[in-house]
């Protein structure tokens, strides 16, 4: 399937009265779309801040254009691209920093509006048809930021019964916030999706990165390891990043793959003993490689174990009682062998008869 897009609206920018025109036309649609209040309330913040920085600091002239938009996936999700004849963006990270702001916006900078997307770009290609019929003759706009947000799918709410789950996450000792994270969801009776996530750095940049890539594999859980890894990767571009080590579990075709970027460990434990799972180096929104997705068999009794660089990898199998519920083991882990200068994460998935 091709992507789509329709109830296209098309609204210029000239004046302040314009922040609130395009602020209810976005919230309309997004409501009409099926976005819930929160949703809808975010999406009402992202484009009254796009639509005051082309007022303010992009030139003062600009054209916003709203539409539902459909990816090759089916995915729908509310488009937004806005467009000024301003200077432009100077330096990309630090006007993306939560918090940053110009003295006559929102106060609540361009961060929050990549946070608030699920993807966002700065000067993007545009599609010849698109360009053609709502760009075309506007020499003057020379900027222009894309962001999507997709309507969340109606997820299958049960659990995988087959398999048994422990994890731990803890922040640096002295931190606030988590730079680290794990996400285990279910797509069906029979096939979850897991990940250990660790955003560069500690502190609250880490902790933005990692919860936005845990979103983003929530969110597009059902692709395929390597197309949810390249998806993560571009949702992450803009941020500190992170690295990912991310598991799809088939308890039913007794298989599971693996696809990692960056310092995240991983073994698989079988009857026959121990595998390695094998991540590539890079940081996912920066310089991630090709995902490589590597098959295992996965069959009762066998137990995965994931974690990050906050947990030292000179541990041993034979140190771990693997007869141990998984909740105990991670425990275990995170108590012996985590280090006090880094956030710690700590994954343990067993298939159960």
């Amino acid at each position: 399937m091709e992507i789509t897009r329709k109830n296209i609206l098309s609204l210029q920018i000239d004046n302040e009265s314009d922040v609130g025109v395009c602020r209810r036309k976005a919230v309309s649609l997004a409501s009409q779309m099926g976005f819930d209040d929160v949703k809808t309330g975010e999406v009402a913040i992202m484009v009254t801040e796009l639509v005051t920085n082309v007022i303010r600091h992009g030139g003062g002239k600009g054209k916003l254009v709203i539409c539902q938009f459909c990816d090759a996936q089916e995915h729908q999700a509310i488009e937004v691209w806005c467009c000024d004849s301003g200077k432009g963006i100077s330096n990309l990270q630090k006007v993306l920093k939560d918090g940053y702001t110009g003295k006559d916006s929102l106060g609540i900078g361009m961060g929050t509006i990549r946070r608030f997307s699920d993807e966002m770009e700065i000067n993007p290609l545009l599609d010849h048809d698109f360009r053609d019929t709502f760009f075309s003759g506007n020499p003057l706009f020379k900027n222009c930021i894309r962001t999507i947000k997709y309507l969340p799918n109606k997820y299958w709410m049960g659990i995988n019964k087959s398999l048994e789950i422990g994890a731990v996450s803890r922040c640096k000792p002295g931190e606030i916030l988590n730079g680290d994270s794990y996400i285990v969801t279910h797509l069906g009776p029979g096939l979850s999706v897991a990940a250990v996530i660790d955003g560069l750095g500690h502190g609250s940049e880490a902790n933005l990165a990692s919860q936005l890539a845990r979103e983003q594999i929530i969110l597009k859980s059902e692709l395929p390891v390597n197309a949810l890894m390249q998806h993560v990767h571009n949702a992450l571009q803009g941020t500190r990043g992170s690295t990912i080590g991310l598991l799809r579990l088939d308890t039913e075709a007794r298989k599971l793959s693996f696809s990692g970027i960056g310092n995240i460990e991983g073994s698989l434990f079988t009857a026959e003993g121990k595998q390695n799972l094998l991540s590539y180096g890079g940081i996912m929104g920066h310089n991630m490689r090709t995902p490589r997705v590597f098959d295992f068999d996965f069959t009762p009794g066998d137990t995965v174990c994931m974690y990050s660089d906050g947990i030292t990898s000179r541990w041993k199998f034979d140190e771990i009682d693997w007869t141990n519920n998984p909740q105990k083991i991670a425990e275990n882990i995170m108590n012996q062998f985590s280090r006090a200068n880094d956030d710690a994460t700590v994954l343990i998935i067993r298939y159960t008869l």
